[in-house]
């Protein structure tokens, strides 16, 4: 070989060296961007907010489902509840006003409103409300009402969790964790008791053993809160408690750590109010209020307390036993009266009965009236005439009326009352003749009798049917 043709191959191995050396670096850089790609790929994903629901990954939400501000978690509530087995619904049952909501399944119902800090649920099978305070109020944001994390887990009865790491959530529904703790308990007694379901939202569940007697167990450590002892056993949600029945059918109301809170020697009990700690409670088909402590509020010697609100729907009343956190309707021998919050009697018990059955007037649709919201007023009928009292037990108009009923249009309600031939505005009266006549003798210093007199000639704007 000449030295012609060293050089050649020198040059041909040199160019292969080259070329070689190009592929391996090549070869270096794809693998690391593919490794950038990855590393791109996972940050993403993890920077994605997820969402897993009963252990199933949901592929497409809205955007602005959650909101995360001043690491308080909201969540619209009109977004999410469709995904949990809800119906959601802007405003109430008698408007669409966007500053209130209220989400539906098939055994109850929770309501809110903008600003507002409670929940109101209802059972569909009931008339009876809980309310729950939270520790954020409820907000508005792009038209639509979001609620805290906390706010939503009890408005639609489920569990959420956060994993801010992966920024994961994760729900589970009612449903899915009877199903789970049934097949894993063969003792749970749930059934289809949608209230004793809920227990297991906080860890507990309602067992029974082999002679039907019940109790509760701790899911966290097994433990029993409970004696298994019980002939029945019923979760209060909004207080953690549950009402017991015994072997003599006696209730009373055992805490979530299984301390007695009121003595099972009712024949049946019943929450007023969890921030008063109020109990309606009867013995002998009398009936009474007590407090948490077991003692009497009201006496147990009325044949009613509270009032059936079902002939008053329109009128929205959270709580059939306390009207406007201060009134509690009693009846005794057909006659009917009020006691405060305290036990302290507010009026005497010689009312025929509390709220006025309207009916048709002039073809127009009006409503039943039992309460007057804005000024805490209260229908009162007595000798087929009706009246008007306060939260306080104070008459503001006298049983002179014939009717008093409401009219909703565009959501508003519009407070009516008849004598004879005359209908009057009930807001406009009260303001120009009751509360007006407060005001003067109050200024004047004088001991004027508050109480106006309903005449057909006092007002002369009045209108006629």
């Amino acid at each position: 070989m000449n030295l012609l043709e060293n050089e050649q191959q020198f040059e041909k191995n040199k160019k292969t060296k080259t070329i070689m050396i190009i592929i391996i670096v090549s070869i270096i850089l794809l693998l690391i961007i593919s490794v950038g790609l990855i590393y791109l790929i996972y940050s993403i994903q993890q920077n994605m907010m997820k969402l897993t629901i009963d252990t199933k990954q949901i592929a497409t939400f809205s955007d602005e489902m959650f909101l995360i501000e001043d690491d308080t978690i909201y969540i619209s509530i009109k977004d999410f509840a469709p995904l949990v087995g809800y119906e959601a619904q802007n405003g109430d049952h008698k408007s669409e006003d966007k500053t209130k909501g209220y989400i539906t399944n098939d055994y109850e119902e929770a309501s809110f409103t903008l600003n507002s800090n409670k929940i109101y649920k209802t059972l569909l099978s009931g008339t009876d409300n809980e309310y729950y305070n939270l520790e954020k109020e409820i907000k508005m944001v792009n038209d639509k009402l979001y609620m805290s994390l906390e706010g939503v887990q009890i408005a639609a009865t489920c569990t959420i969790s956060y994993n801010k790491r992966n920024n994961q959530f994760t729900v589970y529904t009612l449903p899915y964790l009877v199903k789970y703790y049934t097949a894993k308990n063969k003792d749970i007694a749930i059934e289809d008791n949608f209230n004793n379901q809920k227990a297991l939202l906080y860890q507990m569940m309602i067992v029974n053993n082999d002679n039907e007697k019940y109790g509760v167990r701790s899911l966290k450590t097994g433990k029993e809160i409970i004696g298994t002892k019980y002939e029945s056993i019923e979760f209060v949600e909004s207080t953690k408690d549950f009402i017991v029945t015994t072997d003599d059918r006696k209730v009373g109301i055992l805490a979530a750590d299984g301390s007695t809170k009121i003595q099972p020697e009712y024949d049946d009990i019943k929450q007023i109010d969890k921030d008063l700690n109020l109990y309606f409670v009867k013995n002998n088909s009398k009936y009474g209020v007590i407090n948490q402590n077991g003692n009497i509020v009201i006496y147990l010697e009325y044949d009613k307390i509270g009032i059936d609100t079902t002939q008053y729907a329109s009128n929205n009343i959270k709580n059939q036993y306390l009207l406007f956190d201060n009134c509690i309707a009693v009846q005794r021998d057909k006659k009917w009266g009020f006691f405060d919050k305290t036990g302290k009697q507010l009026t005497p018990i010689e009312y025929d009965n509390i709220g006025c059955v309207a009916g048709a007037q002039n073809n127009i649709t009006s409503n039943n009236l039992l309460v007057i919201p804005k000024y805490e007023a209260i229908v009162i009928g007595k000798e087929k005439k009706y009246g008007i009292i306060n939260s306080k037990g104070k008459e503001l108009i006298p049983c002179v009326l014939d009717s008093l009923y409401s009219i909703t249009s565009s959501g508003q309600d519009t407070y009516y009352m008849v004598q004879g031939e005359v209908r009057y505005d009930v807001i406009e009266y009260l303001e120009k003749y009751v509360f007006k006549t407060i005001e003067t003798s109050i200024n004047m210093n004088t001991e004027t009798n508050t109480t106006a007199n309903v005449t057909t000639n006092e007002v002369t704007s009045a209108e006629t049917n």
